[in-house]
């Protein structure tokens, strides 16, 4: 994991805000570039590609969430099934 994102997910979790590059978090959500990747919602958490199935963005979502986006024959893949990219998914 990217110092990046490691210091973005330990934010995240605590509730605190954090800016580090091209990433930030307020506590409640994340951001990379501006596109919100990670939010929560009523007590739930969920996550996105934006749009963006970029590796940078995969490892963010990855990262943060513990989560498993890939990219196959350019698809965006969670767990082995396809998804589009702008899909917002729950994080269990």
């Amino acid at each position: 994991m990217r110092k990046v994102t490691s210091g973005i997910r330990q934010a995240f979790k605590a509730g605190q805000s954090k800016k580090i590059g091209n990433t930030r978090t307020d506590g409640e959500s994340v951001w990379l570039h501006g596109n919100k990747i990670v939010k929560t919602e009523n007590g739930k958490v969920f996550a996105t590609l934006a749009g963006w199935n970029t590796p940078t963005t995969r490892e963010r979502v990855n990262g943060i969430c513990d989560l498993s986006f890939q990219q196959i024959d350019f698809g965006a893949f969670l767990d082995g099934e396809p998804v589009h990219p702008s899909e917002w998914v729950e994080v269990t």
